[in-house]
């Protein structure tokens, strides 16, 4: 999905790239820490389970 994101010009980042549970109260602060939380700041989650071979997505 990142690179899906790079490839149409978006900017985003990965907040986690393994299995790794977060906290509540640290999850939105971590996804903040990048972009900060101004008025002009959009912040998309999405989420993958592990365990299937491969996914699919549309734009």
């Amino acid at each position: 999905m990142k690179k899906r994101f790079d490839d149409l010009g978006v900017t985003s980042s990965m907040t986690r790239t393994g299995d790794e549970t977060l906290d509540a109260n640290v999850r939105p602060k971590r996804a903040q820490s990048f972009y900060g939380t101004g008025n002009d700041v959009i912040l998309v989650s999405n989420h993958i389970n592990a365990g299937g071979e491969g996914f699919s997505y549309h734009c």
